[in-house]
Formats: structure tokens, sequence, C-alpha cells
């Protein structure tokens, strides 16, 4: 019998599901009435039963009976323990998120002060591990290379028997400050606050670095890698949590990812944790730039493989992303999984019983958008290959690495942190399948493909009536030879009869593409941010296109490697305009004489680079947060997409290209912002001044590197102000989920 549960929510609330998937059965998993009820009394408040303020949900299943016996969750800060039989609900002591849980359970490895700290999970009594840990010397904990940590878990590994720890202590003695000036303490002082970050630029001499340690749990004793210590070039979830190091089932030995801080050169290390010797196993090397995951804002897609002493590698060696099977004993290539011009999106499971891995493949079907994701199953030796899920559309399933940056800033996923859309024996998957003009549709089926029970079909009564679904296209990149994918959004009153302005809304980054591919939520980065954005300020009156130019990933390594060495390349803007342009040819309601550029949610460089680039096409930018390589994190931007030498091209940053503005500019960032420093946007500053430009600038003390409901309301009037030539309700107070 195979169970699941998963949380619905819907206009009536929210509730849990239980799917006997064997059975084919959908039930509610509990019931919620009884819960709240008891829950309430517990708490001594009341508790609506169809919005649970729960978080952080275990369910313990009675398998003969095929009921939830008891949950164990998160409610008001506290853990609660409750049996649905017996109806008890008591508290019990918390987990905290923190902490690294030793596989046996009795353990929990945490930081504090510095150090790397031990706790006896039952008894509660805590010890220090290391003792020689300092404010720019810290063990256990992920890198901070933007500046800041996102994420606390300890970047502790666990042998297998409990007894060790492989560690990291981060290293940022030698790297430079960052000033970054409070000029509205949040305490209420008057006088302006000087913080310093610790963060390394391109051409640096030192960067933030990662020595490798193992720790012998009972006596503290240090074995220490006879390795370099290693740069950081991941950052959000940590060295451990990105995979980056594991064990091998003996206890003893140890492997660890090294990155180049350029990221042209990658090794595969085995460690002996008793000697400290280190051996490579297998190196890869790159003329550009090494990706072990195609979107650098999730987990790498490789996939250890302990239980058989393999190891599941990534790699775009041959212009496409496949999977490659390594031996780890003799660091040999096996073989390659797959192969051929197409390429693999994500590793969602590997089945080792059965020799096969559950994959993402993209671009097998030379007449689909090459970005439209599959689910397949491969057999890790023979590389043959059995469709599950594939068609015109965008096919998402829940696994461990899809999750990304988003979901630590805005804390939400805890409930998925570890769960994975393919049952734990493979034979059965949950599938949502959309596209960006259709209603989602969640469904569960058997390894072989087959439709077994459908889930859910997403509720879009709530759409605004007259609602058009945005128009997924395909155009032609301005070399008039590559095929490029895009978006068109048109407000509810759209009419064919009327004229509209044309809103480019971009996020020029190499990180990740921008144009969503599933509705909603589905199929893009940040839960769907792009395309809500897009649609609501499509509401305001205008057509707003997304297009993914050159230069961005998801597609072959070529197509990427178009923005290598300049970064103010990516997503080529010359594409975008040539794309408008085609789309006004279809579209006689396109006006080409009123468009605009806006970077206003997430940041970027498009903004003010399509005025200046195309003043004679756009004639109205908001940009937010604008980017300069010169001025983000070495390992983390600007070496990766640029090299060490820096910007192998004749092109100017925007301050050199001032003198060719000539439409309207709205310039936004945040003074608290460490990975777009607000330097960025003073020497454009400097530079518009002396050329005698106009321009327009906002500035928010306490703002860091995030959109706010205001500066997205700003935006919103400076394009409906500049290009529907209307002015915006006065004192219009938007709320978004920035101001949670």
């Amino acid at each position: 019998m195979i169970f699941f549960w998963y949380e619905r929510e819907s206009s009536e609330g929210r509730e849990y599901r239980l799917v006997d998937a064997a059975e084919a059965i959908n039930k509610e998993a509990f019931n919620h009435q009884h819960f709240a009820s008891t829950l309430g009394q517990v708490l001594a408040r009341e508790i609506d039963p169809y919005n649970l303020p729960i978080t952080e949900v275990d369910m313990d299943l009675d398998v003969e009976k095929s009921i939830i016996q008891s949950l164990d969750f998160t409610a008001f800060g506290k853990r609660f323990s409750f049996h649905l039989v017996s109806g008890v609900c008591q508290e019990k002591g918390a987990i905290s998120k923190s902490w690294s849980i030793s596989p046996d359970g009795k353990k929990a490895a945490f930081v504090r002060d510095c150090n790397l700290w031990l706790r006896d999970t039952v008894s509660g009594k805590e010890r220090a591990l290391t003792d020689d840990g300092e404010d720019e010397f810290v063990y256990g904990i992920a890198g901070s290379a933007w500046g800041h940590l996102m994420g606390s878990e300890a970047q502790a590994c666990w042998s297998d028997d409990s007894k060790r720890i492989f560690t990291v202590q981060r290293d940022t003695r030698l790297v430079k400050n960052l000033p970054v000036i409070h000029h509205v303490p949040r305490d209420g002082s008057l006088r302006p606050i000087l913080k310093n970050y610790k963060i390394a630029y391109p051409g640096d001499e030192h960067t933030e670095t990662l020595r490798l340690v193992c720790i012998e749990v009972e006596t503290g004793k240090q074995q220490q890698a006879n390795y370099p210590q290693i740069p950081v070039t991941r950052n959000s979830f940590g060295f451990f949590t990105s995979k980056l190091g594991w064990w091998s089932t003996d206890n003893r030995c140890a492997y660890f990812v090294d990155m180049e801080r350029d990221y042209r050169a990658v090794r595969v290390m085995e460690f002996d944790t008793d000697t400290g010797d280190t051996r490579t196993l297998f190196e890869e090397t790159s003329e550009t730039h090494i990706n072990l995951m195609l979107n650098q804002d999730e987990l790498p897609t490789f996939m250890p493989m302990p239980e058989t002493n393999e190891l599941l590698w990534f790699s775009e060696r041959s212009g496409w992303a496949h999977l490659y099977l390594y031996d780890l004993e003799t660091g040999k290539l096996k073989n390659s999984v797959t192969q051929g011009d197409w390429l693999i999106r994500h590793v969602v499971k590997v089945d080792i019983e059965r020799r096969e891995v559950f994959v993402q493949t993209a671009g097998r079907y030379p007449n689909r958008d090459p970005y439209y994701r599959d689910l397949c199953r491969v057999n890790l030796d023979t590389g043959d290959l059995t469709e599950l899920v594939s068609g015109d559309y965008e096919v998402h399933v829940i696994m461990q690495t899809e999750m990304n940056t988003a979901s630590l800033v805005m804390n939400v996923n805890a409930d998925i942190a570890n769960a994975c859309g393919v049952s734990s024996r493979g034979n059965f998957a949950v599938v949502t399948k959309s596209r960006a003009d259709t209603i989602p549709t969640s469904f569960l089926i058997d390894r072989d493909g087959n439709h077994v029970l459908e889930l859910e079909v997403a509720d879009v009564s709530g759409l605004p009536a007259g609602w058009h679904w945005p128009e997924p296209v395909k155009l032609l990149a301005a070399d008039g030879e590559t095929d490029i994918y895009g978006l068109v959004y048109r407000p509810s009153d759209f009419s064919k009869e009327n004229s509209y302005p044309i809103i480019s809304h971009v996020f020029n980054t190499p990180e990740l593409p921008w144009v969503p591919k599933g509705s909603f939520t589905n199929g893009s980065f940040a839960f769907g941010w792009p395309y809500l954005d897009a649609a609501a300020l499509a509401e305001l009156g205008f057509i707003v296109v997304q297009i993914d130019g050159r230069g961005t990933p998801f597609r072959n390594k070529s197509f990427c490697d178009e923005s290598y060495g300049w970064l103010e390349s990516v997503s080529n803007l010359d594409d975008h305009v040539a794309g408008i342009k085609q789309l006004a040819e279809r579209y006689s309601c396109l006006d080409l004489e009123r468009v605009g550029i806006t970077t206003h949610n997430t940041g970027g460089s498009g903004g003010i680079q399509g005025l200046l680039q195309h003043p004679d096409f756009y004639k109205v930018s908001v940009n937010m947060i604008p980017h300069d390589s010169r001025l983000m994190p070495a390992s983390m931007w600007g070496e990766k997409y640029e090299g060490l030498d820096g910007p192998k091209t004749d092109g100017l940053y925007p301050e050199m290209l001032v003198d060719k503005l000539q439409g309207k500019l709205l310039l936004i960032g945040g003074m608290l912002d460490t990975t777009c420093p607000p330097t960025i946007i003073f020497r454009l500053v400097e530079a518009l001044q002396k050329a005698n430009k106009d321009f327009d600038l906002l500035l928010m003390p306490n703002l860091g590197h995030t959109p706010s409901s205001y500066a997205v309301r700003r935006s919103w009037d400076y394009l409906v102000r500049n290009l529907l030539n209307f002015e915006p309700p006065r004192d219009f107070k938007l709320t978004t989920f920035a101001d949670g």
C-alpha cells in the first residue's frame, strides 16, 4: 500500500487530503473539526478548522486501517503532537530548524558563538564540539558571499554511524569590507549607523573560502582535509545542503566537490577522514563556466549514490545538459546515462534497486517549446528512456533540488522540504500539468505513465471578469536565425480595436530564465512572481511582453554562452526589440511609439540598458536594483560569467552611455542592499548629472535586495503617467507579499 498526503487550498479554506495510490482513493486526511476543537482547547483560543494555523506537519499513518493516527506540527511557535484516535494533544520539545540531526536521532549539531555545538536530543545537555571559532572564521555555517546568510541549518554532515561530522569553517578574515550606512536606524536613534559586510568583488585577491574538516564526536578530535581551502560558490543553501559534501558507507571516506572561483574547473575529491589525505577522482574543465544545475537559484542536479559507491554527475560537456555515471572507487566514467541534442532539467529520484532514475527532460521534440519539461525514467546502465508524461505543456513534479532562494526569503515550502513527487519505490508519481494559457491540473500516474487519479484542478473563479490568458509566442532573435520564446499579456478589458502601449517586462540574468511556462505559480521561479506581476501590470492598460533572449539558460550550452564575458548582454536586448517589432506586425493594436521597459520587481540592468542601447525604441524605463558586474560578489556573479580577467568585450557600462539617454528614467534602489549596493545607482547618478540629463530617483533607506509594495506602486504610477498619459489615483496603497 502506498499513501501520500497534501494540503489543498481553496476559496473555502485549507484542508489536508490523504490519497491511497493503489486504490485510487482521495479523502480528507483527518477530522478537521475535531482537530481544531482539541487544539483550541489546548491553546485556549478559537481555531478555524479549515484554516489550521499549523506548519512543518508530519503525519503518522496506520497502514492497516488506512487512517492518519497522529500528527506532529508547529503552531504559534511551539511544537505539538496530536494523537487522533485518543484525542490527546500535547506540547513536545521543538526541533530547531538550525539543528543537523544525527542518523541515530540522539544528537544534534548546531552553531553557537562561532563554534559547532552538540545537543543530546533526549537529555537536552549541550557541549561545545569546537572552541577555536571566531567572528570571521566560523564553524558550520553557510557562505555569505552575497553579504548575508539565508537559512540557518548547521552545515554539518553526519557519518552513518553518528560518530563523525564532516563540516566546514567559513573564512572571511582577508575579505575586504563593504560599508553600508543605516541612515534611518530601526532602533529610532538619529545618528546614522555604519555596518560592514565581508564581500569580495571581481579582481580582489581574497574571497570567502571554506576549510574542510572532520570531527570525532566523542573526543572532538579534528582531521583537516589536506587540501587548500575552497571558494564559496554556493551561498544560500550552504555547502552540505547543496550536496557538495557527503559520506561513503564505510564511515571513513568522505567526498566533496570543489568548484574553482571562476567556475571553469570542478573537481570531485575523496577525503580520508582518518589521515586527511585527499585524492582527485575526476576533474572537468570549460572555456566558459561550468554549471552543476541549469537554474543557479536551485540545488545542484547531480546525485551521490553512496549505497553503490557511485555518483550520478550532471554536465554540459557535450553542449547539452546530461547525466553521467561515475565509479567513486576508481573515479572512472562508467557510462553516459543520457545523451542527445536535448537536455536534463532535473533529477527527481534515483531508484537504486531498479537501477533507474526519474528525470525531467526538455527539448526532445523539435516542434515543441524547448523549455517545456516532461517526466521520464531512465535506466542507469543502458540509458533506455521511458516517457511517462509529456506534451505541449509544462510538467511540474515536486523535488528537493527545486527548492530555491525565494523559499528561504519568503519562508515557504517548509512542509515540502523533504518531499518528492515520485513514491519511495518508484511505482507512482504526482504531477501538475499546465501551460501559461491553461488551468493547472494535478494527477496521479503509475510507473508506466498511466493515469490513475485526478487530484485537483485549480480554481480560477477569482480571476478578473474578461480575463485573457497570456499568449505563448515563438519569435526570431535579432540574428534572424535563432528561435526565441515569450509571453504576451493583455488586460481583461482588451479590445483589438484599441491601441495599447507596450511594456517590455525583463530580468536580464544568466542564472535563470524569465518567461513562465506554466500558469500562475507553475513553471516559473519565485512561486509565479514573473507571471503574476506581469499579469497585474497588464491590468493597468498595457500589453506586457516577456522574452528569453540569447545568453540565458535552459537551452543548449552555446545559447547560454552567448552572454559569457559580458553580463550586460544577457537576454540580448536586441532580441527583445526584434521580438516586439514582430509582434507589432502580427497585432495592429500594439503601439510601437509607446514602448516602455521595466525591471521594477526583480532588478537587473535591462531597464536602463534598454533606454541607452535603443533610445529610439524605448521611451520610458523603470529600473529597480540595477546590476553592475564590477560591484557584485566575485565568486557568485562577476567572475563566473565574465572570467577572472573581467569583461571580454568592447561594450560599455550604463554610466558610460548616459549621453544617449532620451526617454524618461526612474531608478529605484535600497540603501541597505549588499548584493547590488547603492554605489551602483550613485555611479549612474553622478554620470547622469555630469551629462546634464534629467531622470527620476527613488532611494529607500531601509530597503535591501528586495522589492517593496511602495516601490512597485511608484513604478506602476510612473509607467501609467508616462505611457498611458493618465494620472494615477493619489495615495493608493498597494499591498503585496513584500509587506509580510
